[in-house]
């Protein structure tokens, strides 16, 4: 009983740890290609650093 208890605990704590995938919208005013928009989704630290990399190049991102 004790062995099924430490499985469902390590598959609960392990479920905990990862990240939801994230979703945003980002949007840039082009002065000779007018508004651009990209979507993306991602998941823990490559959703963090696409959303840096949007906002270092002048991009307005939302969260969706």
């Amino acid at each position: 009983m004790k062995k099924i208890v430490g499985i469902a605990a390590v598959f609960v704590a392990v479920l905990g740890f990862t990240s939801c995938e994230q979703c945003a919208t980002c949007t840039f005013n082009d002065p000779d290609r007018g508004q651009l928009t990209e979507d993306f989704c991602d998941r823990g630290k490559v959703y963090d650093d696409t959303m840096e990399t949007y906002d270092d190049a002048g991009w307005d991102c939302v969260e969706d």
